[in-house]
């Protein structure tokens, strides 16, 4: 029996940052924080969520948490906000 072994590279966790964004159907929209933990940018992304409820209400629908990538998503009439995990590219990917 051949015995396999991974680089450590291999078996460690891809590198990702949390990009919280809002913006609007039609025109696009912004990157509003850059987070290196998804615990770290729920405030903010509570506090666009709360500010976008008081203006254009929320469309309950359209918002939510995918259960896969856990990304946190929200709608309220035309505006969006999004909180979103994103791999890192590192010197070694390059190589």
């Amino acid at each position: 029996m051949t015995e396999v072994t991974l680089p450590a590279t291999a078996t460690q966790a891809i590198p990702s940052v949390w990009i919280l964004e809002a913006g609007e159907r039609q025109e696009g929209g912004s990157i509003k924080g850059v987070y290196t933990d998804r615990d770290l940018a729920l405030d903010d992304f509570l506090m666009e969520v709360r500010d976008l409820a008081r203006r254009f209400g929320l469309n309950v629908d359209q918002s939510g948490e995918d259960p896969d990538t856990k990304s946190l998503y929200a709608e309220g009439g035309c505006d969006w906000i999004s909180l979103t995990r994103y791999p890192v590219t590192t010197r070694l990917q390059l190589s």
